[in-house]
């Protein structure tokens, strides 16, 4: 019996990606919304206002996507990976800074308040397929399940609860750099400087959030499920 030229064109489509030039690498944006519970906005660049979300909207560098009071909204890459946003929080995509290769497939976002969680494919942990600035950090997203919260008093809290994530200092002042492992958390104060890393702390306001974006990355992205 003949093989099946169906497996021997996808072995042969897969040494074709990698094989092929840096440059022809496709990028993770758009980011597309794949999951509208309750009231979210998105922002096109050029725009005057805020427009009502719809399913499959795509958010592109300069476009912004915002989840309103009792809503959550879930935007996917090209890829598969997703950034998922709670209620009351604002984000921007932004360009790469000037020189970045075209190899480079980071999707940049600067967060304006509110709570986000990235799910990254297990894929690669040698670089970011986020990059998140809010306030005095900049968080990269290597793998797993992350989640950046902005605080009222500017804080920032970063939480790692299945994969790695690197923390670095934004702008001006005293720089540093961190990497977050699976079960810890970076809490950065507002002035820039965190302490240690710890264990994730648990608050009972979150466990409705954090329980539905586990549920999440075990059904789709084959995650362990919680200790």
């Amino acid at each position: 019996m003949k093989p099946k030229a169906l497996p021997i064109l996808l072995v042969l489509a897969a040494l074709v990606w990698v094989t092929a030039p840096a440059h022809a690498q496709p990028k993770e944006t758009p980011l597309v919304a794949s999951t509208i519970n309750g009231p979210s906005e998105v922002f096109k660049k050029g725009a005057d206002k805020w427009v009502k979300s719809k399913l499959r909207d795509e958010i592109v560098e300069g476009d912004g996507a915002r989840a309103l009071a009792g809503g959550r909204l879930v935007l996917r890459t090209t890829s598969g990976h997703a950034v998922r946003m709670a209620q009351l929080t604002q984000i921007f995509v932004v360009e790469a800074p000037a020189g970045t290769p075209d190899s480079d497939r980071t999707v940049r976002i600067k967060q304006d308040g509110g709570w986000i969680w990235l799910a990254v494919l297990p894929l690669s942990v040698t670089r970011a397929a986020f990059e998140v600035e809010a306030g005095p950090v900049t968080v990269g997203a290597r793998s797993g399940g992350t989640g950046v919260r902005v605080s009222t008093d500017g804080s920032i809290l970063v939480r790692v609860f299945h994969g790695l994530a690197v923390a670095r200092s934004t702008g001006a002042g005293a720089k540093w750099e961190r990497t977050i492992k699976a079960g810890e958390e970076l809490l950065v104060p507002a002035t820039g400087t965190p302490g240690a890393n710890r264990s994730i702390t648990k608050e009972e306001s979150e466990a409705g959030w954090i329980g539905w974006n586990e549920r999440q990355d075990i059904a789709g992205y084959g995650m362990p499920e919680p200790k």
